[in-house]
């Protein structure tokens, strides 16, 4: 069973693509997420411009998001 993480800024449980682009954006070794909301107010864009960020990193074939 996976360890559950969560945001650490409104603590909302997060799902895997959420976990594998805060590791893509920001550290590969991170220990410290944040979700799509969270991490969309840090960079300053929307929560859609980073689901299709995921969709892009998916469509290259990275394994972070299999």
């Amino acid at each position: 069973m996976r360890k559950q993480v969560y945001c650490i800024e409104c603590e909302k449980q997060l799902v895997k693509d959420e976990i594998a682009l805060n590791k893509k954006i920001f550290l590969k070794d991170t220990k410290e997420f944040l979700c799509l909301n969270c991490m969309s107010e840090s960079l300053g864009c929307t929560v859609e411009d980073l689901e299709i960020k995921i969709e892009e990193f998916k469509e290259q074939g990275c394994t972070s998001f299999l």
